[in-house]
C-alpha cells in the first residue's frame, strides 16, 4: 500500500495523460468532420455562386433584351407613323395646297393618281404641277421631306415658263413632279409569297 501511496502522482498522472488522449481523439474526430462539413459546404457554395453568377447574367440579358423590344417598338411606331394603314387623297393634296400657298406659287394643281400594290405596301401617285421660283421649289421639296409620312419624289421637270419676266432677278420655271405616298397593306402575307 506504501508502494501505492507512493506511485498514486503516477497513477493520478497517467490517468490525466489518457483522460487527455480521449480528448484529443474526440477533439481530432470533430475537427476531420468539421473539415469534412466544410469541403462540402464549399462545394455547394461554389455550386451556388455559379448559379448566382448564371442569374446575373440571365438578368442582364433580360435587361438588354427588354431594351432591344423597346427600342423596337419606338421603331414601329416610327415606321406606322410613317407607313400608315390609309392614305387619305385630302390630306396628300391640302399637304401640297397648303405648301404652294404658303411660298405663294401660282397655279398649283395637285391630283392624285392610281395605287399600286407591292406587297408589303401599296404607293400612290400624286402629280403636282406649279410655278414659282427654284427658291419656292427648293423649300417646297424640302417641307415635304420634314414629312411625318414617308413620300418619295418619283418624277421631276423644271423647265423655264414662259409667263416670265426674262430680265427678272428670280426666273419663274413649271414645275411638274409625281410623289408617291406609300401606306400599309394589312392583306399582305408573308407566308403565302
Amino acid at each position: 500500500m506504501d508502494l501505492l501511496a507512493k506511485n498514486l502522482h503516477f497513477i493520478f498522472l497517467a490517468y490525466a495523460l489518457w483522460i487527455g488522449n480521449e480528448y484529443y481523439v474526440v477533439q481530432s474526430e470533430a475537427l476531420v468532420e468539421a473539415e469534412a462539413r466544410k469541403i462540402s459546404i464549399e462545394s455547394k457554395l461554389s455550386k451556388v455562386e455559379k448559379q448566382l453568377e448564371k442569374v446575373k447574367s440571365f438578368e442582364e440579358d433580360m435587361e438588354q433584351s427588354q431594351k432591344r423590344v423597346q427600342d423596337v417598338v419606338e421603331k414601329i411606331k416610327t415606321i406606322q407613323t410613317q407607313l400608315p394603314s390609309e392614305i387619305l387623297d385630302t390630306e396628300i393634296n391640302g399637304r401640297f395646297t397648303d405648301y404652294s400657298d404658303q411660298l405663294k406659287m401660282v397655279k398649283a394643281n395637285p391630283s392624285p393618281g392610281a395605287e399600286k400594290n407591292n406587297n408589303f405596301y401599296i404607293s400612290k401617285e400624286y402629280n403636282f404641277d406649279a410655278q414659282g421660283t427654284f427658291l419656292q421649289f427648293l423649300i417646297f421639296f424640302e417641307k415635304l421631306s420634314n414629312s411625318e409620312r414617308i413620300l418619295n419624289v418619283k418624277y421631276l421637270r423644271i423647265k423655264t415658263s414662259e409667263d416670265g419676266d426674262k430680265r427678272s432677278r428670280f426666273q419663274l420655271v413649271d414645275l411638274t413632279t409625281t410623289v408617291e405616298a406609300y401606306k400599309y397593306n394589312a392583306d399582305y402575307n408573308p407566308r403565302a409569297n
